[in-house]
């Protein structure tokens, strides 16, 4: 039994990007991993909106600066949707062709 613990980019601020974020997929190799059973749970939290979402100054070298400045918590979520948002277009876009049509 083990776990596996995918931070994201809220824990990368607080941290000056000491613990990065990581990229949450799944990847199989083969079918004989796949055809294994997997149970998964995923638990996305964020700070309450009024909360602080700066770097704690520990994971900041001495003589050098934050890399990210301070924001709340629903500043920082509206963020993060919005990356979304702008990704998922592009995505959509991409799979357009010329003349606006779906393409398969």
């Amino acid at each position: 039994v083990g776990a596996v613990v995918n931070t994201g980019a809220c824990l990368a601020r607080w941290t000056n990007d000491v613990w990065k974020a990581t990229a949450h997929r799944v990847i199989v190799p083969d079918a004989e991993v796949a055809s294994r059973h997997r149970y998964s749970i995923a638990c996305f939290t964020m700070p309450d909106r009024a909360a602080l979402v700066a770097v704690d100054p520990r994971f900041v070298p001495p003589g050098e600066a934050c890399k990210y400045p301070p924001i709340s918590g629903l500043d920082f979520l509206l963020m993060k949707l919005r990356e979304a948002q702008e990704g998922w277009s592009g995505n959509k876009a991409a799979q357009r062709g010329r003349g606006g049509e779906a393409r398969e």
